[in-house]
């Protein structure tokens, strides 16, 4: 295990680092998104950051701050599924992370790619600024995507193998164990 010998970290933990990382990381991506501006001036001299749009590059201008809200959304609703599932010890919810981190990226590209193509060449810091932003976002999901694939692994292939390692599992058998005998003794003690 490559990632727990250099991080000091084991899969678990590292998947709740990735969950609180990544509504952090959303919510800093929400505010700045939302508050980014097309245009600065007062007419007659107002100036444009962008080209003249048409098509589908219009369409994604024009509901930018829509698609930026869903995928904000998602994708915090994602990251506390996956730390309930880290929680719950639940395969399911980090696999929906996963999936959800991957089309998530992937959309998020496709927008930077699409909005550097027209952008204006007096502009073009701005340009350097959002592949900055997403690049560094990709390489921090990348970071933590491998722990909470290693932790949906060991969840899929043993689920009672954290289980036994995990003090607060153990008081939960020991509760459903004691819930078990009383209700053995009741039901022995109907029928005698």
């Amino acid at each position: 295990m490559f990632w727990q010998q250099r991080c000091k970290m084991n899969p678990r933990m590292g998947s709740c680092m990735a969950g609180i990382f990544s509504i952090l990381l959303t919510i800093q991506s929400l505010i700045l998104d939302l508050n980014q501006t097309f245009s600065f001036g007062r007419d007659p001299n107002k100036f444009h950051i962008y080209k003249e749009l048409h098509g589908v590059v219009l369409w994604t201008f024009s509901h930018k701050n829509n698609i930026t809200i869903f995928l904000s959304i998602t994708t915090l609703l994602a990251s506390c599924f996956l730390l309930y599932s880290v929680h719950m010890e639940l395969y399911l919810g980090l696999l929906v992370y996963i999936l959800w981190i991957v089309i998530y990226e992937i959309t998020c590209f496709s927008l930077i790619l699409l909005m550097s193509q027209v952008i204006q060449p007096p502009f073009l810091p701005i340009k350097y600024y959002l592949w900055i932003n997403q690049i560094s976002r990709m390489i921090f999901h990348a970071f933590w995507l491998p722990f909470v694939t290693i932790y949906a692994y060991d969840l899929f292939k043993d689920p009672y193998h954290w289980a036994k390692q995990s003090p607060h599992s153990r008081q939960h058998s020991e509760v459903s164990e004691s819930w078990s005998q009383m209700a053995t003794a009741t039901h022995e003690r109907k029928f005698t």
